[in-house]
């Protein structure tokens, strides 16, 4: 198969993928919503509460109660399938482009001797295991004390994501969480929330009670779902981000968006309880921000190896800034090729013409970026001519003069 029917496939996935996760996130956000607000009805002892909702030009009018085994309501709808479908195009596209790659868009060869397919393993097999910890955590004892439960776990993700900081690339160490985060979400709603749906609803069916017990489990699982919907959307679409997960101290960036997204989600689910929760979310976000940019300008760790120049140290910063780094590896990847050990180079670009990376070549590739491309790469590269300033230029120039030391 070419590389460009790959490709189309990537994108219908992709496509797939991004439509699923708006179905089932904005499922996730209108169910939670529903039940923070449902009216207790004092007189209908079989009344878990009630509403109506204006929309489309019409009333609707929402129970949630008691089943009587001998009136189940036919049909029933059951939304399964918006979660299923996100994470089996996820997955597919995880394999797809990164594990395909593994070598060059999982790890960070400045970091660590790993090969491809062990990082590949590494990915997958974590996926697997925070499950099976984060299920035992709430069917442990552990589950009556929730803030417990989500501080051991709050622990075990922050070990993890330190770990694997220390070998995969920072852009993977974000999806990669983010990734783990929604296979746990899957998991509940396949292997806990319906499953326990199905037991309820069978014992309807012989004419047993409604177990009520069966509908709090699922409740717990979903709850935990929804309030780490805003951190995955965020790690998932970090990529786009490379600001956060390009610096010095990502993992430090991430705890605090993750905490204040969850902080947000909090306040957004108590709005009819608490006058002040937009006050508490506007705090919040406010101080996040100023946290994430007083984590910025915390100076970089010291490393071995030649020191950087001012400038150089300004030029890091655009190539982080502008999302270079997204593309440009420490090898060479089959998105583009690597930085480190250009200047001064030989290269063999598309045409077959041979020319010297120097200062001059340097520039142009920044500003013009599709003049001369490089043999084996593709012209997807924008080109940054009236977007960098020539201050920045030349900054981002001694930078890559540097990697050529490294």
């Amino acid at each position: 198969m070419s590389s460009e029917v790959i490709e189309f496939f990537n994108v219908v996935f992709r496509f797939a993928h991004v439509i699923a996760a708006i179905m089932w996130i904005g499922d996730s956000l209108l169910f939670v919503w529903m039940e923070q607000n449902l009216i207790k009805d004092e007189k209908d002892p079989k009344s878990l509460g009630r509403m109506n909702m204006l929309h489309g030009g019409g009333v609707f009018y929402l129970q949630k109660r008691v089943l009587d085994p001998l009136n189940l309501p036919k049909p029933l709808h059951v939304f399964k399938w918006q979660s299923y479908t996100t994470w089996l195009t996820g997955f597919t596209l995880l394999v797809s482009t990164f594990y395909t790659r593994s070598g060059t868009l999982l790890l960070d060869p400045s970091k660590t001797d790993l090969v491809g397919w062990q990082a590949s393993v590494i990915s997958f097999v974590s996926l697997v295991l925070f499950w099976v910890i984060y299920d035992q955590v709430w069917q442990s004892p552990l589950k009556k004390y929730p803030v417990v439960a989500v501080g051991v776990l709050v622990a075990v993700f922050l070990l993890y994501a330190n770990w694997i900081n220390g070998f995969f690339n920072g852009r993977f160490v974000y999806l990669q969480l983010g990734v783990m985060l929604a296979t746990t979400m899957t998991a509940n709603v396949f292997l806990r929330i319906i499953p326990n749906q199905k037991k309820f609803m069978k014992e309807l069916a012989e004419g047993k009670p409604h177990n009520l017990e069966y509908g709090r489990q699922a409740k717990l699982r979903s709850m935990m779902n929804h309030y780490v919907t805003f951190p995955v959307i965020f790690l998932m679409l970090s990529s786009h981000a490379p600001v956060t997960y390009g610096d010095d101290h990502n993992l430090l960036i991430m705890c605090i968006i993750i905490f204040g997204l969850v902080v947000i989600k909090w306040m957004m689910n108590l709005y009819h309880s608490f006058s002040e929760w937009v006050y508490v979310a506007i705090a919040t976000f406010v101080l996040c921000t100023f946290g994430v940019v007083g984590v910025k300008s915390l100076p970089a760790p010291i490393t071995e190896g030649p020191p950087m120049s001012a400038m150089a140290e300004s030029g890091q910063k655009v190539f982080n800034n502008k999302g270079c780094m997204a593309c440009h590896q420490p090898v060479d990847s089959s998105i583009a090729p690597s930085l480190h050990g250009l200047y001064m180079t030989e290269r063999e670009l598309a045409t077959g013409e041979m020319i010297l990376a120097d200062e001059a070549y340097i520039e142009e590739s920044i500003l013009y970026s599709n003049k001369k491309v490089a043999k084996g790469y593709a012209p997807a590269m924008p080109g940054f001519a009236g977007v960098l300033s020539d201050e920045e230029v030349a900054e981002l120039t001694e930078y890559i003069k540097f990697l050529a030391q490294n």
